[in-house]
C-alpha cells in the first residue's frame, strides 16, 4: 500500500527518473538467466559474466538490461554513470553452502568468488564492469532498509557540488530482495522456491518530461517507517511507476525513511528543488 504523504513543501533534493524496470524470478530460474534471456536491444554481457554471481546480482543485472533497452532514443552512454546496489541479505545462500563445504572438506572447500561475487557490493560491481560505467559504484544497505538508503544515496550523489560539478552524469540504482528467506537443508540445497526482485532506476538530473524523486528532510518526524517487507515496497514502487507509463499519470506513492525523511515520486512539472542540504 503506497503511503500517505505528510507534509507539503519544498524538496530538500530531487532527480528524475529517466527510465526503470523491474524483473522478477524464482530461485529455481535464476540459473538459467545467468547466460541469457535479456532483451535482443540491451548491451551484450560478456559469456559466462554471471556465472558464479549472487541470484540478487543477477536479478539486478536483468533488470539493468531491460531498463536499457525501454530507454527513450537516442539511448545515451552510460560511461561515466554511477551504480549504488541496495540489496536485502544478499550472499547469504552462497555463504551458507561455503560454511557447510568448509565444515565437511575444510578451507580448501572456499571458492576464492565468495567475497567478490557474494558481497554487499557485488551487485553495484557487477553492474559497473559488465557495462563498462566508469562512474562510482557501491553496495548500501543490506538489510530491511535498504529501498530508503539506496533512494537517499542515489539522490546525494545527483546534488551538484561545488562550483556545479557532478560526481556523475546519472546513477544506476538496483534495490533487489527476496519475498522470503530461501530455506537450505542441512546439505545446503534449497528446499523452498522464493521469488527474487529487482527495481533498476535511471536516475539524473532534474529535468522536464520525467518523473521525479523528491526528498522531503523532517517530512516525516513522528510517524514510524512502513512495516511492508521490501519486497511489498519494491513491488508497490514498481506497480507506481508502471500506472505512469500506462496511463501517462502518477499513483501517489512515497516511502518514508527511519531518520525522518520522506522519498515522495512525482511529475516532473511538480518537483521543486529547495535550499537545504
Amino acid at each position: 500500500m503506497p503511503t500517505s504523504l505528510h507534509t507539503v513543501g519544498p524538496a530538500a533534493a530531487a532527480c528524475a527518473v529517466a527510465s526503470h524496470a523491474m524483473v522478477e524470478a524464482r530461485l529455481s530460474a535464476i540459473d538459467a538467466l545467468r547466460t541469457g534471456g535479456w532483451p535482443a536491444t540491451a548491451p551484450a554481457l560478456p559469456p559466462r559474466f554471471l556465472r558464479h554471481s549472487d541470484e540478487q546480482t543477477v536479478v539486478g543485472m536483468h533488470a539493468v538490461l531491460a531498463a536499457i533497452a525501454r530507454y527513450p532514443e537516442p539511448r545515451p552512454s552510460f560511461d561515466l554513470h554511477g551504480v549504488i546496489a541496495a540489496s536485502v541479505q544478499a550472499g547469504r545462500i552462497s555463504a551458507a553452502q561455503t560454511l557447510v563445504q568448509a565444515a565437511a572438506i575444510g578451507g580448501t572447500a572456499v571458492s576464492t568468488r565468495i567475497v567478490p561475487e557474494c558481497s554487499l557490493h557485488s551487485p553495484a560491481g557487477a553492474v559497473s564492469v559488465g557495462l563498462g560505467m566508469h562512474g562510482p559504484n557501491i553496495g548500501v544497505g543490506g538489510g530491511p532498509d535498504a529501498l530508503a538508503e539506496g533512494l537517499f544515496t542515489a539522490i546525494a550523489w545527483l546534488r551538484p557540488m561545488a562550483a556545479g560539478r557532478m560526481r556523475c552524469d546519472g546513477v544506476w540504482l538496483i534495490v533487489s530482495g527476496w519475498d522470503e528467506e530461501p530455506v537450505l537443508d542441512a546439505a545446503g540445497k534449497p528446499v523452498t522456491d522464493p521469488i527474487c526482485r529487482a527495481v533498476a532506476l535511471s536516475l539524473v538530473p532534474l529535468r522536464a518530461g520525467h518523473l521525479a524523486l523528491e526528498l522531503h528532510v523532517g517530512a516525516a518526524v513522528g510517524l514510524p517507517p512502513p512495516a511492508q517487507t521490501t519486497s511489498g515496497l519494491l513491488t508497490a514502487l514498481g506497480n507506481a511507476l508502471a500506472a505512469h507509463d500506462h496511463a501517462g499519470g502518477v499513483s501517489q506513492w512515497s516511502h518514508r525513511c527511519p531518520w525522518a525523511a520522506e522519498i515522495r515520486l512525482v511529475p516532473a512539472d511538480a518537483a521543486t528543488q529547495g535550499e537545504a542540504a
